[in-house]
């Protein structure tokens, strides 16, 4: 069921990439605790302010969270601040280990990236993303995931970071299931 479900979020995300015009990878991330994986690839599209993404978040007691997102990009602030962010949303299916509950979201939210002018090897990354029980379907009532990170580039394409993640889901009427609550480290790969 995992399996199918990964192949599904993946072949979405490509079939949303336009067919007539080129589109590179963008970055691959790759974050995981003692208990917990998470592997995430983006697209930007090379002529347009949009990303697309994909990502599988794997924890070994409590089960799999799998999605797609889909952002407008650009600069967040005027003059020569180094503030990225995107505005969007994203699309959770979240599939526990401990039983026959699952739960499909659709999320609303945005992340953001700053690289400090003086010491430009140094950045912050965040994303929170939000579903409410009107965008909560199958066995789920609510969803919420908040990242932050600190990152070093440490190659021009290539950052180490460390970071915190917190992934909800509220099941009726199993109650709450946190997929992952805690410190991280990881790289992002960059083409």
């Amino acid at each position: 069921m995992r399996i199918r479900i990964l192949c599904t979020v993946l072949c979405v995300t490509l079939a949303a990439l336009s067919p007539g015009e080129a589109a590179r990878a963008d970055a691959l991330d790759l974050s995981l605790n003692d208990d917990a994986v998470r592997l995430n690839y983006q697209w930007a599209h090379p002529t347009r302010d949009f990303q697309v993404d994909g990502g599988w978040l794997h924890h070994q007691d409590r089960g799999d969270v799998v999605h797609i997102g889909f952002h407008v990009t650009g600069d967040a602030s005027s003059g020569d601040t180094p503030l990225d962010g995107g505005i969007g949303g994203k699309i959770f299916h979240v599939s526990p280990d401990n039983g026959p509950l699952d739960a499909t979201v659709l999320a609303v939210g945005g992340f953001f990236r700053y690289t400090f002018p003086q010491y430009n090897r140094f950045n912050l990354y965040g994303h929170a993303y939000i579903a409410p029980d009107v965008l909560s379907f199958g066995d789920g009532e609510q969803f919420q995931e908040i990242e932050f990170r600190a990152g070093y580039n440490v190659l021009r394409n290539a950052d180490v970071f460390i970071g915190a993640r917190y992934t909800n889901t509220e099941f009726d009427p199993a109650g709450d299931l946190t997929s992952d609550n805690g410190l991280h480290l990881g790289i992002q790969l960059r083409f």
